[in-house]
């Protein structure tokens, strides 16, 4: 037995037999773990541990790196949200430019929850929109860098940069097949506020529905554009609408209030907040209401997880009031209110310091008191009902909840990712490599949006050149017909895309959406709720 091994067991076992009898140390220990410590106890013993490891442990440890695990630790047993950024990684003069508006993020949304930068969202009418970015792509390198940023603010800022200037960003993929795949993305700096409306596509159904397409309420003009769409749909004798909210991230709360009142009476609640201190207590309501007897129309809201913040507010809202039927997926879930306080050393602390509830008073917040950093995150993950979400009463006496994004009304399933041989044809960007020469040389056969929307012409001649194209660059398109239906729905799109832009990618979408349709068929339940209690 080596030496130092036998005098630190012969040392262990001498204290042991110095010590009180086992059962008075059981009855020590009890009556010690009854008293709460106090600060100065834990300090102490922190101070203790951190002299230890300087003197006695085994490898050379840097005391920063040691330190900031501890705030960082700390920070996080507090709240999952809250966290600091060194002064080390950040850069403050970058910062300010951005809050400024003198340098433009990336316009998609990321979420950290299991340890790495993964996408949420990207912003839809944005260049990147078109990039084949999925969520749950996970961001690894960016310019050809490694990611060292902790926090989505930290990401954003370090990947901000002059307006109109790209980033390449390199993102891993998994496969529905279990494979993976690295994708290198030419993403353009923009805001998604800056696309000439927030309101791309406006359209109806033969059935009488209108359908409207809001993409971010980054902007001022947002409800000036969704009430112009109102009025294009109800010049064309609408009997229901569906509001698409899906991927929207948010943008300006008073937005939120303004397109709230294309559909509430003047003085409705839309929001309030609520912090420890009174500055942070607060309401959102309706101030300017174009809702009027004629507008009492059935409404479906189409929401996901990429519907966060200020859309959130819009869903929660319609919801509570019974004035929208809400169908898709639970909404992003993160309705805090964060503040930055700048460190003397430079660093940043981000912390929350109140929450936002909707109108009948439920937190679409998820829990987090109590749990674990990683019980959080995985209870995000999971696909749970509504059992111990916090709910309330609508108006009407509903039970809604929340406590983890904005609940739908009627739940739709989880879309499965599309087979692996359609998602190797949008990495290798065949279908927009297609669209951008089949409208150059077959463009003039469609005139206009409104007639390509009303045939969706059948495509046949298209699919041979599409095969070609798609044999030539090594891949194959399977000949069954659920494929080929596929392939059409795709090609469609991008043809749409390519040839009339945003409004022409969204509008044809929403014509082929499965989501769509589901929303509408909801309609009849949104007639109900709409139906004064009884």
């Amino acid at each position: 037995m080596p030496r130092l091994r036998a005098a630190t067991i012969a040392a262990t076992c001498a204290a042991l037999l110095a010590g009180p009898p086992l059962a008075a140390q059981q009855a020590d220990t009890a009556t010690k773990v009854l008293r709460k410590r106090t600060a100065y106890e834990d300090l102490q013993m922190f101070s203790q541990v951190l002299n230890q490891i300087r003197v006695n442990h085994l490898d050379t440890v840097d005391s920063h790196e040691l330190l900031m695990a501890a705030i960082q630790g700390m920070v996080r047993r507090a709240d999952p949200h809250s966290y600091v950024i060194s002064a080390v990684r950040m850069s403050p003069e970058k910062q300010r430019q951005l809050e400024d508006g003198k340098l433009v993020a990336i316009p998609i949304q990321w979420d950290f929850s299991l340890g790495a930068p993964r996408v949420v969202s990207v912003s839809p009418g944005t260049r990147a929109a078109a990039l084949d970015i999925l969520p749950g792509d996970e961001l690894v390198l960016a310019d050809g860098k490694p990611i060292v940023a902790e926090s989505e603010f930290e990401l954003e800022v370090t990947l901000a940069g002059p307006k109109a200037t790209s980033a390449r960003l390199t993102l891993e993929r998994l496969r529905s097949d279990g494979s993976f795949s690295r994708l290198d993305r030419e993403v353009r700096r923009e805001r998604s506020g800056d696309a000439p409306t927030a309101v791309p596509a406006v359209t109806t159904f033969g059935d009488g529905t209108g359908y409207i397409r809001i993409t971010t309420f980054s902007n001022d003009k947002v409800a000036d554009d969704l009430h112009k769409a109102l009025e294009t749909v109800e010049g064309m004798k609408i009997q229901r609408l569906v509001l698409d909210l899906r991927d929207n991230g948010g943008g300006l709360v008073r937005e939120a209030a303004r397109i709230a009142g294309e559909f509430l009476p003047r003085g409705s609640l839309v929001y309030s907040s609520w912090g420890r201190k009174q500055e942070f207590i607060d309401t959102g309501r309706v101030e300017r209401s174009f809702w009027r007897g004629a507008r009492n129309y059935p409404v479906a809201v189409l929401i996901n997880a990429g519907t966060a913040s200020a859309s959130e507010l819009v869903a929660g809202a319609l919801q509570d009031h019974d004035r929208a039927v809400i169908v898709g997926r639970p909404s992003f879930g993160k309705s805090l209110m964060m503040q930055s306080f700048p460190m003397t050393d430079g660093s940043v602390f981000v912390l929350v310091i109140g929450k936002v509830l909707t109108p009948c008073g439920r937190a679409v917040q998820r829990e987090y008191q109590g749990l674990r950093t990683q019980d959080y995150y995985r209870r995000a993950r999971a696909d749970r009902d509504t059992a111990g979400r916090p709910s309330c009463r609508t108006d009407n006496g509903r039970t809604v909840y929340g406590g983890g994004g904005v609940v739908p009304d009627v739940l739709l399933a989880d879309r499965m990712g599309p087979p692996a041989w359609l998602v190797r044809l949008a990495e290798d960007d065949l279908f927009g490599r297609f669209a951008a020469g089949w409208v150059t040389d077959q463009g003039a056969a469609y005139t206009t949006l409104d007639e390509f929307d009303a045939k969706l012409p059948p495509f046949d001649d298209a699919m041979v050149a599409f095969r070609a194209l798609a044999a030539k660059a090594g891949r194959d398109v399977p000949p069954d017909s659920a494929a080929v239906a596929r392939v059409r729905r795709n090609l469609l799109v991008a043809v749409a895309a390519a040839k009339w832009g945003d409004a022409g990618r969204y509008r044809v979408s929403a014509r082929l959406d499965p989501e769509v349709q589901a929303a509408i068929a909801a309609l009849g339940r949104a007639g109900e709720i709409l139906a004064p209690k009884k």
